[in-house]
């Protein structure tokens, strides 16, 4: 009885590992051991390189990466073929790579790691002692190397485990790289300086315009956009409350231009851009009145209205020249009275140079 019972247990065992070299897949670093029965100088112990090829004799160069031992004990029997008449060939794994992988980007302790069965990038992100804070939780890379093409994998912290983009469910493989990318945000349009910044200790939008430069003088930040994901979001940025919203990854806020927008420069309260609106900001008297009105000094009666590069001069002291219809995207130059010594040309040319820094 003892013996059959043995006799049991040694099939249970050969099958165990007949299934295990079915399912194994060959790595850089592991150590073959391949038998031509008959032929011992056929016979080799030989390494996996690592571009995950082999070298034996009469064969030359094959591909063991990635093929299980049986299946390329056949493609070394077949190359033998040729030569020897019904080669029989075994492979055996006599030792495995110690197989690693590397963490790199915003975790605490990045560097090479030894790749555990099974191993999730959640596991291995927790095995490099988590993220940094300025971490980016949903932009995760694996880079692993299939042939002779790197593949890419996009992998997130997720609610749904599910997924198979799931950091608790991509599994890594020997050689993997897990980069884990620093956390950014966005800010385009009439800012001065835009582009993509990472959020580092950056807590707010507010935080986020100074970092940009501020806004500019032709900007409407009361329609800006903040977008996270696929949501786009119309706010207001000169309310307080909206400029304390905290940054998240990936943000991208967008400040626009004002729309029909005019400027107005010269001898004014408040010289600066202002929108066009129609009825109640489209004639000479209405935009001098939107800048809080001339100064003391200014000469109304030479109003300059640069409109498409072309100069027309308004004498706003006329109920004519008061109601002259603007368009959007004019400039409004309203000249000083005319000082001892000072020519016309050179109050103008002042005025533009100021226009030209309103323009930029």
């Amino acid at each position: 009885m003892w013996g059959r019972v043995a006799l049991l247990v040694g099939m249970l065992f050969l099958l165990g590992i007949a299934g295990y070299a079915d399912e194994y897949r060959i790595s850089p670093g592991d150590t073959l051991e391949v038998a031509v029965w008959g032929y011992e100088d056929l016979s080799r112990t030989v390494i996996v390189r690592p571009d995950g090829n082999i070298s034996l004799p009469v064969v030359g160069e094959l591909r063991a990466q990635g093929v299980t031992p049986d299946s390329l004990a056949q493609q070394i029997g077949n190359a033998l073929s040729r030569w020897v008449k019904n080669p029989r060939v075994s492979v055996i794994v006599k030792s495995f790579a110690q197989h690693q992988v590397f963490i790199l980007g915003a975790v605490a302790r990045p560097g090479v790691y030894p790749l555990q069965a099974g191993l999730t990038v959640a596991e291995a992100i927790a095995l490099a002692g988590g993220f940094t804070p300025s971490a980016d939780r949903n932009n995760l890379a694996v880079l692993r190397r299939e042939g002779a093409r790197d593949v890419k994998f996009s992998v997130r912290f997720t609610d749904n485990p599910s997924r198979e983009d799931s950091a608790v469910r991509f599994v890594l493989q020997p050689g993997d790289n897990l980069i884990v990318s620093e956390a950014t945000f966005t800010i385009t349009g009439a800012v001065a300086r835009p582009g993509v910044y990472p959020i580092g200790n950056l807590r707010n939008l507010e935080e986020a315009l100074a970092t940009a430069g501020g806004t500019l003088t032709f900007a409407d930040p009361s329609r800006a956009e903040v977008q996270v994901g696929e949501e786009v979001q119309v706010v207001d940025l000169l309310d307080g409350n909206v400029r304390q919203r905290p940054l998240q990854a990936g943000m991208t806020v967008r400040v626009p231009e004002r729309e029909n927008t005019l400027f107005i420069i010269g001898e004014v309260a408040r010289a600066g851009a202002y929108g066009w609106i129609k009825g109640r900001c489209e004639t000479l008297m209405d935009a001098l009145t939107a800048a809080g009105g001339p100064t003391r000094e200014a000469r109304l009666d030479r109003v300059v209205v640069n409109r498409d590069n072309r100069f027309l001069q308004v004498n706003a002291t006329t109920p004519q020249g008061a109601r002259f219809p603007l368009q959007p995207t004019d400039v409004v130059i309203v000249p000083s009275r005319p000082r001892p010594n000072y020519e016309w040309t050179a109050v103008l040319g002042s005025l533009l140079a100021v226009y030209s820094v309103f323009r930029r």
